[in-house]
Protein backbone atom coordinates (compact mmCIF):
# COMPACT_ATOMS: atom_id res chain seq x y z
CA UNK A 1 0.00 0.00 0.00
CA UNK A 2 2.67 2.54 0.85
CA UNK A 3 4.70 1.55 -2.15
CA UNK A 4 1.70 2.13 -4.31
CA UNK A 5 0.94 5.97 -3.09
CA UNK A 6 4.90 6.22 -3.18
CA UNK A 7 4.55 5.62 -6.99
CA UNK A 8 1.39 7.49 -7.47
CA UNK A 9 2.78 10.87 -5.36
CA UNK A 10 6.11 10.60 -7.83
CA UNK A 11 3.76 10.54 -10.91
CA UNK A 12 1.77 13.18 -9.88
CA UNK A 13 4.95 15.05 -9.10
CA UNK A 14 6.24 13.87 -12.15
CA UNK A 15 3.30 15.24 -14.13
CA UNK A 16 3.27 18.63 -12.37
CA UNK A 17 6.32 19.25 -13.40
CA UNK A 18 6.38 18.09 -16.69
CA UNK A 19 3.23 21.35 -17.20
CA UNK A 20 5.61 23.91 -15.24
CA UNK A 21 8.14 23.35 -17.57
CA UNK A 22 6.15 23.39 -20.65
CA UNK A 23 4.39 27.02 -18.96
CA UNK A 24 7.22 28.74 -18.66
CA UNK A 25 5.96 32.64 -19.35
CA UNK A 26 6.24 35.44 -17.27
CA UNK A 27 2.73 36.52 -15.53
CA UNK A 28 1.70 39.01 -13.12
CA UNK A 29 0.50 38.12 -9.96
CA UNK A 30 -1.94 40.77 -8.30
CA UNK A 31 -3.69 40.63 -4.63
CA UNK A 32 -5.40 43.95 -3.16
CA UNK A 33 -2.60 46.67 -3.66
CA UNK A 34 0.27 43.70 -3.97
CA UNK A 35 1.65 42.74 -7.55
CA UNK A 36 4.80 41.13 -8.38
CA UNK A 37 6.40 39.63 -12.10
CA UNK A 38 7.28 35.50 -11.81
CA UNK A 39 7.18 33.04 -13.82
CA UNK A 40 4.10 30.57 -14.50
CA UNK A 41 6.41 27.66 -13.56
CA UNK A 42 7.32 29.35 -9.24
CA UNK A 43 3.48 29.97 -9.45
CA UNK A 44 2.31 25.93 -10.61
CA UNK A 45 5.01 24.47 -8.10
CA UNK A 46 4.40 26.56 -5.45
CA UNK A 47 0.73 26.28 -5.58
CA UNK A 48 1.21 22.52 -6.09
CA UNK A 49 3.41 22.40 -2.88
CA UNK A 50 0.60 24.59 -0.99
CA UNK A 51 -1.89 22.06 -1.92
CA UNK A 52 0.39 19.39 -0.71
CA UNK A 53 1.01 20.69 2.28
CA UNK A 54 -2.71 21.65 2.85
CA UNK A 55 -3.62 18.00 2.12
CA UNK A 56 -1.13 16.38 4.63
CA UNK A 57 -2.53 19.01 7.04
CA UNK A 58 -6.18 18.31 6.53
CA UNK A 59 -4.84 14.14 7.12
CA UNK A 60 -3.20 15.45 10.45
CA UNK A 61 -5.83 14.94 13.04
CA UNK A 62 -6.67 11.52 11.70
CA UNK A 63 -3.19 10.58 11.62
CA UNK A 64 -2.95 11.53 15.16
CA UNK A 65 -6.41 10.01 16.76
CA UNK A 66 -5.25 6.52 14.95
CA UNK A 67 -1.70 6.59 16.58
CA UNK A 68 -3.57 7.62 19.89
CA UNK A 69 -5.19 5.05 19.54
CA UNK A 70 -2.98 2.58 18.68
CA UNK A 71 -0.83 3.65 21.78
CA UNK A 72 -4.04 3.03 24.14
CA UNK A 73 -4.72 -0.53 22.73
CA UNK A 74 -0.90 -1.79 22.76
CA UNK A 75 -0.98 -0.65 26.52
CA UNK A 76 -4.21 -2.20 27.43
CA UNK A 77 -2.72 -5.77 25.68
CA UNK A 78 0.61 -5.20 27.63
CA UNK A 79 -1.52 -5.67 30.60
CA UNK A 80 -3.89 -8.32 29.41
CA UNK A 81 -0.41 -10.14 28.71
CA UNK A 82 0.82 -9.23 32.26
CA UNK A 83 -2.22 -10.63 33.89
CA UNK A 84 -2.20 -13.41 32.21
CA UNK A 85 1.68 -14.92 32.87
CA UNK A 86 0.61 -13.80 36.57
CA UNK A 87 -2.33 -16.15 36.93
CA UNK A 88 -1.74 -19.66 37.23
CA UNK A 89 -2.76 -22.31 34.46
CA UNK A 90 -5.29 -24.58 35.63
CA UNK A 91 -4.63 -28.21 36.10
CA UNK A 92 -4.87 -30.55 33.63
CA UNK A 93 -7.80 -32.56 33.58
CA UNK A 94 -7.51 -36.40 34.47
CA UNK A 95 -8.23 -38.78 31.23
CA UNK A 96 -10.52 -40.79 33.31
CA UNK A 97 -13.28 -38.02 33.36
CA UNK A 98 -13.20 -38.00 29.42
CA UNK A 99 -13.26 -41.56 29.38
CA UNK A 100 -16.41 -41.88 31.63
Amino acid sequence: MLQTALILAFVLASLVAMFAIQNAGAVTLRFAFWSAETSLVVVILVAAAAGAAMASLAGLPGWMRDRRRLRAQSRELDILRNKQSSQPSPPPESSSRLSG
